[in-house]
């Protein structure tokens, strides 16, 4: 295990098996480019050091990033910006958002709740969000559940070939669908899509007889009645509009005043090098092992 040869004959079966699929990263930029609009305000929450969703929809949203990361890639000289701060915190302006996103960070969240409650905040009226996240009762998550946290980091850090700095404790207090959709609608958002969805064996690809047995795992949750052990749920909430008819989508004035007020809330946050001390809180969400691609 753990051999140049056995990694080699594991991505062989991945050829062999997985060729053509589409998994996790994937469902999840294309459901987020249904929704998106050009030019739309965008915060992706957990952003990273790397602000990696932040560059992959730039060309179409002005983005800001979020994470308690010390640095960042950009180092903020450029678009996209990203600001160092709580996630349960926001520093933005209520109503400055039209979608949010969140990769990977939800398994770490000590209160989801609050969370999702600042998610509500930031967004306008009609406002997405889009969450992936590990699925509690996937294996993969059952192993990380009853490992001891250094002995994870470690063996973590050696399948996918990251530092150790980069894996962080992870809690599962809102990954399963029914948590997830409870502690959504306890902050007002409204549930327009959830779902599991499978991933290839990824952990396993250190062993090839390992791998062989997480292919017969994602064959048998691929079937309906299984779906609850898949490895991640993908979802999407809204913030609903009220009045609909008389407030809805008519105010494009206000809507350009709070983009503008967003953007320049964000460079002014991002430039200055005291916001690397915004409130980080009770929520560090720091920059999430980043691994289910």
């Amino acid at each position: 295990m753990f051999s140049e040869r056995d990694r080699q004959r594991c991505l062989d079966l991945y050829a062999r098996y997985y060729t053509g699929r589409k998994f996790h990263d994937t469902l999840y930029k294309e459901l987020i480019r249904r929704h998106l609009r050009p030019g739309s305000q965008l915060l992706d929450a957990g952003c990273g050091r790397y602000l990696r969703f932040c560059h992959e929809f730039a060309g179409t949203a002005d983005v800001v990033g979020v994470d308690v990361e010390e640095s960042f890639e950009t180092h903020n000289e450029q678009r996209p910006f990203a600001v160092r701060a709580d996630i349960g915190a926001l520093p933005f302006p209520s109503d400055s958002f039209d979608m949010v996103i969140s990769r990977s960070v939800v398994e770490h969240l000590t209160d989801p709740p609050q969370v999702f409650r600042e998610f509500f905040r930031v967004l306008r009226p009609g406002g997405k969000v889009v969450i992936i996240t590990p699925n509690k009762y996937d294996y993969v998550s059952i192993i990380a559940a009853i490992t001891p946290y250094w002995l994870h980091r470690s063996l973590v850090s050696r399948i996918f070939r990251i530092p150790e700095d980069d894996v962080f404790p992870t809690l599962y207090r809102a990954n399963t669908m029914s948590a997830l959709r409870k502690a959504m609608r306890s902050a007002g958002l409204v549930e327009v899509e959830l779902e599991t969805i499978n991933h290839y064996p990824a952990y396993l690809m250190f062993s090839p007889t390992l791998f062989r047995l997480g292919v017969v795992y994602e064959r048998l949750t691929s079937l309906q009645l299984l779906r609850s052990l898949r490895g991640s749920i993908l979802c999407l909430f809204e913030k609903q509009v009220v009045g609909a008819g008389s407030k809805g989508h008519s105010h494009t004035g206000d809507t350009e005043a709070a983009a503008s007020m967003t953007e320049r809330s964000a460079s002014t946050l991002a430039s200055s090098t005291s916001v690397s001390d915004v409130d980080l809180g009770h929520e560090a969400t720091a920059s999430r092992m980043r691994v289910r691609t």
